[in-house]
């Protein structure tokens, strides 16, 4: 019985060290720039933390490149390109041994509200993770949970609303191993479930 009450207390420890990682929520009234700025020639890389780096205008077009707008965006404050549907943000690992975790981000919409479209590829595989054309009200943003993980980085695609439809709080993690050390990954909620029942289950005194 020690045994085994020894194993889920060490299984426990490791969930808990390996989820210490860098949380970052990148809120664009954070920038401190004037409305219709672009966000990547005023502040180039704005948001970007440790091995993370964001990048503004990742295609180095006029027309997608992301411009701030400080509330507006479903009460808030968000970023928006000209025309087109492929707004695009790129979160871009640059560091070895790093895994970068996507969490969420919010979308806006400036006016009565609309569906807006988005997608999140994943810059390893070229693939999309996620997708979806959700309905975003005028009043209230909306978050989009992501949850997915890369080590190379994502690209979030997002409109085709120009000016209407705006991103913000765009939330992210990362964890870093030095080198030679193996690459950390997120614990999925079903080991952290898994072993916090056979925690309680050992807790128990038999009777």
């Amino acid at each position: 019985m020690f045994n085994l009450k020894f194993l889920a207390l060490l299984f426990l420890a490791l969930n808990i060290n390996l989820s210490h990682a860098s949380v970052v929520t990148v809120k664009i009234e954070d920038a401190d720039i004037f409305n219709w700025e672009p966000i990547q020639k005023i502040k180039p890389g704005f948001g970007s933390n440790g091995p993370v780096s964001l990048n503004w205008d990742p295609n180095n077009d006029l027309f997608t490149e992301l411009l701030a707008y400080d509330r507006g965006y479903s009460g808030g404050a968000g970023v928006f390109c000209w025309y087109g549907e492929n707004c695009a943000l790129q979160l871009s690992v640059t560091a070895e041994n790093t895994v970068l975790q996507l969490n969420s981000f919010a979308l806006g919409y400036y006016g009565y509200g609309n569906n807006v479209q988005y997608s999140v590829i994943d810059l390893a595989t070229q693939t999309s993770v996620l997708q979806d054309s959700p309905w975003i009200d005028g009043a209230i943003s909306t978050l989009i949970p992501v949850n997915a993980s890369s080590n190379k980085g994502f690209m979030i695609l997002f409109g085709p609303d120009g000016f209407n439809g705006g991103i913000n709080n765009i939330t992210y993690s990362y964890l870093s191993a030095q080198p030679g050390e193996p690459v950390p990954t997120p614990i999925p909620a079903a080991v952290w479930l898994f072993g916090f029942g056979l925690a309680g289950i050992l807790g128990f005194p038999r009777s």
